[in-house]
């Protein structure tokens, strides 16, 4: 309960931070999957559509981190 009373009481550019970056992980996370039916199997001729299916299944997990750490700089901000 805690921390859904913590969300609630982000700061607005905080939370705008945090909404964003979450879209736009999934949109990545989509057009990684997307780029994976459309190369269908592990060829020589689809290595490099498979390295960018994992580098965009890779990059969510730094971005997120990054807006975690900005939101949380924000509230600190906002807070004082």
């Amino acid at each position: 309960m805690r921390i859904l009373r913590r969300m609630l009481n982000m700061c607005d550019l905080a939370y705008e931070v945090t909404a964003r970056s979450l879209i736009l992980c999934c949109v990545m996370l989509f057009c990684a999957f997307m780029l994976l039916v459309d190369a269908g199997g592990y060829t020589a001729a689809t290595y490099s559509t498979y390295r960018l299916a994992q580098e965009l299944a890779a990059a969510p997990q730094w971005i997120l981190l990054l807006s975690v750490l900005g939101a949380a700089v924000i509230e600190d901000r906002c807070g004082s």
